[in-house]
């Protein structure tokens, strides 16, 4: 089983727990919690990459993005408490577009709860519009592409 953190086929993963407050009326993972599981796992995944833990675009401006396009897919239903891995997949790197793909897994790899694709879009701390990433940042994400 893989640890979490950068993977040789270029993934990255990352281990959570759920909770039972987390649950809806049918005892089931809310569906509203998969988007903040995915929010936790790119910060994990852009601290790792960019080395920079902060949200400051002063600091860190390749961080300073906005979601531009979500979509999830639910396959399985996850029952609280458990751990679930989510396995990150960058797909595509535009100018100041970045889209990445999730999988919602078991820890043993077996169950795929859910599929997800999300696109964020860089800005810039001061003028808050769209500003083309970093040349650190698309080079290192470009070299984490799956072909």
């Amino acid at each position: 089983m893989p640890s979490d953190g950068l993977q040789s086929n270029q993934t990255f993963i990352v281990t959570m727990k759920t909770w039972f407050d987390q649950t809806d009326g049918l005892g089931i993972l809310h569906h509203s919690h998969y988007v903040l599981m995915m929010e936790r796992a790119q910060k994990v995944f852009f601290v790792a990459t960019m080395g920079k833990d902060t949200l400051d675009p002063a600091i860190a401006p390749d961080v300073y993005v906005v979601v531009r396009d979500l979509s999830l897919q639910y396959m399985m239903p996850i029952h609280p408490e458990c751990e679930v891995r989510l396995v990150l997949s960058v797909k595509k790197v535009r100018a100041a577009g970045l889209t990445v793909d999730f999988e919602f897994r078991s820890v043993d790899d077996k169950v795929l709860y859910a599929k997800a694709s999300r696109t964020v879009c860089r800005m810039d701390g001061v003028t808050h519009q769209p500003a083309a990433w970093s040349d650190e940042f698309r080079t290192k994400h470009e070299a984490l592409l799956r072909n």
